[in-house]
């Protein structure tokens, strides 16, 4: 029985994982697109220190993010994907805990 609930959950999910991204790619990437905009500092000077003292040290002013395109939309449906499975597994739980009739 849990390997049904669990298959079932498995598939739903993804199902609607994939219903998820298709609507967050039409209406919500584009407008954290263009949010993104505003989030980028404006270019500052580049400024230099002795190049013995700061050996081996760097300035990443960015954190790894997905590019625009495939890893954008891979990571959107690999998060939904996680979500909605969780989802439908709770939905199934509660199910089969109902009273039955």
């Amino acid at each position: 029985m849990i390997k049904r609930i669990a298959q079932t959950a498995g598939f739903t999910g993804l199902l609607g994982a994939l219903l998820l991204t298709l609507l967050q790619s039409f209406w919500v990437a584009p407008l954290i697109l263009q949010a993104e905009t505003y989030e980028k500092p404006a270019a500052s000077e580049v400024h230099e220190h002795d190049a013995g003292s700061m050996a081996g040290h760097s300035h990443d002013d960015e954190a790894w993010e997905p590019e625009d395109g495939w890893q954008r939309v891979l990571s959107t449906t690999g998060g939904n994907l996680v979500v909605a499975v969780g989802f439908a597994l709770m939905l199934a739980g509660l199910y089969t805990l109902r009273a039955p009739t």
